[in-house]
């Protein structure tokens, strides 16, 4: 009889900062060997963390860990969906927002301790144009953030997210949109309209504060056009988990969503930008991956 789950870490290694460098040694020392058998593997190539978690569910490896940030965790998790294999998160990236979304944090020593104890959900995924994700997608100005940051040559933290932001904020012009959801039909012009499965991008900024991964929809928040003063006044809403008091955003619900723009442009899914010229048909997939998190955290996820 079978006493112990077989657990897999797939570390990406030039993710995060430095007091995460020594996973390996973290897992040995803080994992519940009484409960575990485990293994890991190091990601060499963006893609590669797809490929380790495929060989995992072949193996019938129950619990599979991405250790990263948003882009490892969206890789690994790719692989999981409609498998009996379950997804952890070691926080090992800039922002970790989808890690601090499902009460891991940011730190990685506490993360392992949050795994021995956790508790297995299943939870909604999310598709666009068939490209899977899994905590957020968005076009507008945080589309043009994660190109540039992405493009940009320097390393990402907070700081370098806060110094483009304010850059890009004085040039930024917002775009006339078209959105097909469920029953509705929207047409106006916006700086941002998020698509979530999740709540955060990562440093606690809430963008979709009332996003469940449990409910089979996607909250689309759409941020109207206005003035540069004004949305920097509104921006503290995404900390207190507020924005959708503010009169500049809208926030709707729907399965499916489809954008479209007049013109190509940005847009990102889990913080990985991409450029379209097409529409973009957003469906959730409701009920599709298996979720290791805190019991605590599952009972309002």
């Amino acid at each position: 009889m079978k006493t112990k789950k077989s657990i897999q870490f797939i570390i990406n290694p030039i993710s995060g900062i430095k007091k995460n460098a020594n996973l390996a040694t973290l897992i040995e020392n803080n994992l519940d060997h009484s409960r575990f058998e485990y293994s890991y593997s190091f990601t060499k190539a963006r893609g590669h963390a797809t490929q380790l978690a495929k060989k995992a569910v072949d193996n019938k490896i129950d619990i599979v860990v991405a250790c990263g940030g948003d882009g490892t965790v969206n890789e690994v998790s790719e692989a999981l969906v409609h498998t009996q294999s379950s997804l952890a998160i070691i926080p090992a990236g800039s922002g970790n927002g989808f890690a601090m979304h499902i009460g891991m944090g940011r730190d990685a020593q506490k993360a392992i301790h949050k795994i021995n104890d956790s508790t297995k959900l299943c939870i909604d995924t999310c598709t666009v144009n068939g490209t899977y994700f899994l905590n957020l997608a968005g076009v507008g100005f945080d589309a043009l953030i994660a190109y540039k940051a992405e493009h940009g040559g320097t390393k990402r933290g907070f700081q370098m997210y806060a110094q483009m932001v304010r850059k890009e904020l004085l040039k930024f012009k917002a775009m006339q949109y078209e959105l097909r959801l469920d029953d509705e039909i929207i047409r106006g012009k916006y700086s941002l309209v998020a698509i979530a499965n999740a709540a955060m991008y990562g440093y606690n900024f809430n963008i979709a504060p009332g996003a469940k991964l449990t409910d089979g929809l996607l909250d689309i928040v759409l941020i109207k056009d206005a003035p540069l003063l004004r949305s920097l006044l509104s921006s503290w809403r995404m900390l207190n988990k507020t924005i959708y008091k503010s009169s500049l955003v809208d926030v709707k619900r729907s399965k499916e969503v489809v954008i479209k723009l007049d013109t190509p442009y940005y847009y990102h899914i889990d913080g990985e930008s991409h450029t379209f010229d097409e529409e973009l048909h957003f469906k959730i997939v409701p009920q599709s991956l298996y979720l290791q998190l805190p019991k605590e955290r599952a009972k309002t996820i």
